[in-house]
């Protein structure tokens, strides 16, 4: 478990240490932590780096007053609770607290699903020891103890009415309605009434004047479950029943429908539904909120000449060649607003975005607002690299650490690049390249043919149309969910998220030194490897890939794969991840094609016979078995399909396995 807060000092440190310990040790101490301050705030994370992490935070007010915990993702496909979880993090309070847990259930939310072991919301009545959950429903349950008020936010099926109107809207459904566990409860160990239903018709009221369409509006749904006759049976292992029953606090559930037009509808709804709740229990919310925080320098994007940019951290160093073009696209920070950054000497006060050419070593400086808070710097490549073979202009930038000077490649891979007399396979072995074209020796004084930076340097030639990075390496090996591919020097290979890519090898015309390696950037594939050797390690692009080893490519987010000598980068390609996404749904209608792109909506009578056509999806990924509902329902497989628009709004959804790639919403 870690620990963040401004103001807990020392009890961060005890927190982190503990959490080595295990979690459980971190739950049974809870009592220990430091007593919390007027307008603190903590963010506490468990399980981290893990599917199961679980991050908590509380926002303390400036005055006292009650403490709402608000819980989304408990089920992890009903996103509407869990982002509007989200926005609750970085408020600032007046009044009372605040405790967030905007995924419950982090695992399930990343395969999209009720609960990958298990409805985590029927446990806390009981879970068993083996139950991957138990952990959570425990710290969950100590955070219920700390609170006033209990909030769980969900996406239900359909629309909640107290009478039957049709299938989807009747006393069954759970869509937008406030639920509570009695009408009115007092708790055998405590004197305090507590008047649900009246506390949910409140919210309900003031919820429903912020929204305009009758079938949308909220409605109180009484869930009797302490009745002995009650249909609602299972609720008894939920969430609410605990924080009601066991803890004496009202308690209630929110639920936005999954009917709804569109995911910022479901959204805004839970908002009214929590702000009302807020105002009701005395918590009063304070805009904006005040971030006074040290600014932190994470890394600076650099792009020398237009090529990829490189990311520096603070007190690196970038070489490049005298007149080259260097611009910040982008800086890193614990801050978005206010940043600047000056090339000293050069450009302006602000010379982010901006390429400006550099004729002498200086220093970019990181601000905020008035305040410096970082500095990279910037030197020239010795003279002797105009000698050294040319790759990609990124690609003869290098960069170190502060004061560490870094030759771009080493002299003896120069000579075995260059070596006439022992042509060889792909595979390093005696013979000739690809398709048996030998390897041309380049003439002495040959014209230029490339260039690194703004250093013009001679190309290696290659055979077969190949171009050749230095030590003759033309292309990395890999394996791509179990089919081979061949990545040529600078090319990008886009997968799907979740796709496993083993690093087969580093193909090369001549024998490599032992200590080049082959190393994806932002993949671990070796615990404890400080080499960065990833030859023959598998990665789950899903899963083991760190976001801020990401670079950008033309406008593109990649992952560079590298053969690397020590800090020198022979060669690149580059690793394109996509999350299947739906790009776009085309239907025929009376001879005529309608296309829907991402959550565009299309207005049907109802009864109205429509053809689905074609799916496609973002970066021309592979559309491989896809599971497609409508209102929920699921639609037969193949293309194309004859579909009839219901009489309420109803999204076609598109799914990979469990995991939703996008909607569309047709509505009457």
């Amino acid at each position: 478990m870690k620990v963040y807060s401004p103001s807990i000092g020392i009890w961060a440190l005890v927190f982190l240490l503990m959490g080595l310990l295990g979690s459980r040790a971190v739950i049974l101490a809870k009592a220990s932590q430091a007593p919390p301050l007027l307008g603190d705030r903590q963010h506490i994370v468990y399980f981290e780096g893990t599917a199961h992490e679980l991050e908590i935070y509380k926002i303390y007010g400036r005055e006292p007053g009650p403490t709402v915990m608000i819980l989304g993702g408990i089920q992890g496909d009903e996103p509407g609770g869990f982002l509007s979880a989200d926005l609750y993090v970085d408020l600032a309070l007046k009044k009372g607290n605040l405790i967030v847990v905007p995924r419950a259930n982090f695992r399930s939310i990343i395969s999209f699903a009720r609960g990958t072991d298990g409805d985590m919301n029927r446990k806390f009545d009981d879970v068993t020891e083996s139950d991957p959950d138990r952990e959570r429903v425990e710290i969950i349950k100590n955070l219920m103890a700390e609170a006033d008020l209990f909030l769980n936010l969900h996406d239900g099926s359909g629309f909640f009415r107290t009478s039957w109107e049709s299938d989807m809207a009747n006393p069954n459904r759970y869509g937008q309605c406030i639920i509570a566990d009695a009408e009115v409860y007092t708790h055998p160990n405590s004197p305090r009434v507590l008047h649900l239903g009246q506390d949910a018709r409140t919210v309900v009221e003031i919820v429903n004047q912020d929204i305009p369409e009758e079938r949308y509006k909220f409605h109180f749904a009484n869930h009797d479950t302490l009745a002995a006759d009650t249909k609602h049976a299972d609720q008894r292992k939920s969430a609410t029943f605990y924080a009601l029953t066991q803890l004496g606090i009202p308690a209630f559930g929110i639920e936005t429908s999954k009917q709804l037009p569109s995911l910022e509808m479901k959204i805004f709804q839970h908002n009214l539904a929590i702000n009302a709740f807020l105002s009701l229990y005395g918590v009063e919310i304070e805009h904006p909120r005040i971030h006074t925080e040290q600014p932190i320098l994470y890394f600076m994007l650099l792009s020398v000449n237009g090529g990829v940019p490189l990311a520096l951290e603070q007190g690196q160093t970038l070489f490049i060649s005298p007149g080259d073009k260097v611009e910040v696209t982008f800086v890193g920070a614990n801050y978005e607003r206010g940043l600047s950054v000056d090339i000293l000497n050069f450009g302006t006060l602000n010379d982010i975005r901006v390429p400006i050419g550099i004729s002498n070593p200086t220093s970019i400086i990181a601000r905020k607002d008035n305040i410096k808070f970082g500095e990279v710097k910037i030197e020239f490549l010795p003279p002797e690299a105009e000698l050294r073979p040319a790759i990609e202009a990124s690609n003869n930038l290098r960069v170190s650490g502060a004061g560490a000077g870094i030759l771009p490649v080493p002299s003896e891979v120069l000579v075995a690049a260059n070596d006439p007399q022992a042509p060889v396979t792909d595979s390093g072995t005696p013979g000739t390249l690809g398709d048996s074209s030998p390897i041309v020796p380049l003439p002495p004084n040959a014209p230029n043919s490339g260039t690194a930076g703004s250093v013009t340097v001679p190309l290696t030639p290659a055979a077969a149309g190949e171009t050749l990075a230095p030590g003759g390496i033309s292309g990395f090996a890999l394996e791509i969910d179990g089919t081979p591919v061949r990545l040529s020097p600078g090319e990008v290979y886009t997968v799907k998220s979740g796709a496993k890519i083993k690093m087969v090898d580093i193909i090369s015309i001549n024998p490599l030194p032992d200590n080049v390696v082959m190393n994806l950037k932002g993949f671990i594939g070796r615990a404890g490897d400080t080499t960065g050797n990833d030859k023959g390690t598998v990665c789950d692009t899903k899963t083991d890939l760190i976001a801020r080893f990401a670079i950008n490519k033309d406008g593109v987010t990649v992952y560079q794969l590298g053969a690397e000598d020590g800090p020198t980068i022979l060669s690149t390609a580059f690793i394109r991840v996509l999350v299947p996404k739906l790009k776009s749904v085309t239907f025929e209608l009376g001879g005529e094609e309608k296309v829907l792109k991402l959550q565009e909506r299309w207005k049907l009578a109802p009864g109205t016979a429509v053809t689905l056509k074609a799916i496609t999806l973002e970066g021309d990924l592979p559309l491989v078995s896809p599971r497609i509902t409508l209102g929920g329902r699921p639609v037969p497989q193949g293309l194309p399909q004859v579909l009839i628009m219901p009489d309420i709004a109803v999204s076609l959804a598109v799914f990979s396995a469990e995991e939703l790639m996008g909607k569309v919403v047709l509505y009457p």
